[in-house]
């Protein structure tokens, strides 16, 4: 991913300002590769294999904690050039005899100078390791350690310019995969051929990875929810659920929509199909700032229920996206987070548990300006009959 200085240090200033807020030594963002969001909201840069930290205080410049195997590529894609490595963020037991590894209390020692650590802002920490959080928690024993996640994560709700472009390119992306992946689900195709030549068409385009794994449940398959592809064959007339997320450059896209093989849906199917995205018409035409989570949630749930799906509705419909496919704020049923102007939301409409449809979704995203919601698929609008 790479960062542009001005959004980089915009960031920077954002975190610092909350650790000043919060009365903090330092922030501590833990990520690794499956949970890289908030690392690579100030880097830049996904760790492989190892784990790493990013640490924000006004005491020193921002520098980076990791595996003696990650430094490297960090130094190379990351915005923060400044690296250690630390025995707890290597892969267990793997020697680097070459390299030097520092403790906690040595590298608190190098970068602050001998200055008492009193209170750490932690960021991750419901995916921090417990031995990272146990060295962590010894060496710096008098120190307060303080869940700041949430407080992080709401400097990630609205985006900037920049990030708004770069989901517009990974939006085009999706487009064109699932566009592919329509076309590919043909009767006697399996799933995973289906997905890989969707896949095919994302990577040539620029695609770094995806949301998450291609989403192809057949039939009976359907109601996985997130279910990914199999070697199952598809024959004409089942519906498919199906979706395809495409990441570029850190950010990503959602496409989803109900395919049914053949072309042809029978007469359920299609009752299915144009309910689920008249929900998401009525909800996309509701969108505005200052409606509350439960306020917008509301809006599809009200129209399922009057079509007799209430037993199927078992997901929120509305949610944030960008360095995650899915991230805070949800604006479920019980929410009372707000919609902000230039935030990205996914409208997510699926039903799961029916007989004879047991699993159908239709999704995509919408940036939200002072007068309403502008569509990053106009394609995927069409699909639904916008």
């Amino acid at each position: 991913m790479s960062l542009p200085e001005k959004e980089y240090n915009f960031r920077i200033n954002k975190v610092k300002k909350l650790a000043e807020d919060n009365n903090l030594d330092f922030v501590f963002v833990y990520f690794d590769e499956y949970n890289v969001m908030n690392g690579r909201f100030l880097t830049g840069w996904c760790p492989t294999i190892e784990r790493g930290a990013a640490i924000i205080s006004s005491y020193c410049e921002p520098f980076l904690i990791g595996g003696p195997e990650a430094q490297p590529y960090a130094q190379m894609e990351s915005i923060i050039k400044t690296t250690e490595s630390s025995l707890v963020f290597m892969v267990p037991e793997e020697e680097y005899p070459g390299a030097e590894i520092l403790s906690f209390g040595q590298i608190s020692k190098k970068y602050f100078g001998g200055r008492q650590i009193k209170r750490v802002g932690i960021v991750g920490i419901n995916t921090l390791p417990l031995q990272v959080y146990n060295q962590l928690r010894s060496e710096l024993e008098n120190a307060e350690i303080i869940d700041v996640t949430k407080e992080f994560e709401f400097l990630r709700y609205v985006k900037s310019e920049w990030e708004i472009e770069m989901t517009s390119k990974a939006y085009k992306i999706a487009d064109a995969g699932f566009k592919k992946l329509m076309e590919s689900i043909t009767e006697g195709k399996r799933e995973y051929e289906a997905a890989a030549e969707a896949e095919y068409v994302a990577r040539k385009m620029g695609a770094e990875g995806y949301g998450y794994r291609t989403i192809i449940g057949t039939a009976e398959r359907s109601c996985g929810i997130v279910t990914p592809s199999s070697d199952r064959i598809f024959k004409n007339g089942e519906i498919v659920l199906s979706g395809f997320a495409p990441r570029f450059n850190g950010y990503n896209a959602t496409a989803c929509y109900p395919v049914v093989v053949g072309g042809k849906p029978d007469k359920l199917q299609e009752q299915f199909i144009k309910n689920v995205c008249e929900a998401l018409y009525l909800t996309k035409e509701a969108f505005k700032p200052g409606l509350s989570g439960k306020e917008i949630d509301s809006v599809p749930r009200k129209f399922l229920y009057s079509k007799g799906y209430e037993k199927y509705m078992i997901m929120p419909f509305v949610h944030s996206t960008g360095l995650c496919e899915f991230e805070r704020p949800f604006f479920g049923p019980g929410s009372d987070d707000i919609i902000q102007e230039d935030q990205v939301l996914c409208i997510d409409i699926a039903l799961f548990g029916h007989k004879e449809i047991p699993g159908i979704r239709a999704e995509t995203a919408y940036r939200i300006t002072k007068t309403g919601a502008v569509a990053f698929s106009p394609y995927m609008e069409k699909l639904f009959g916008f």
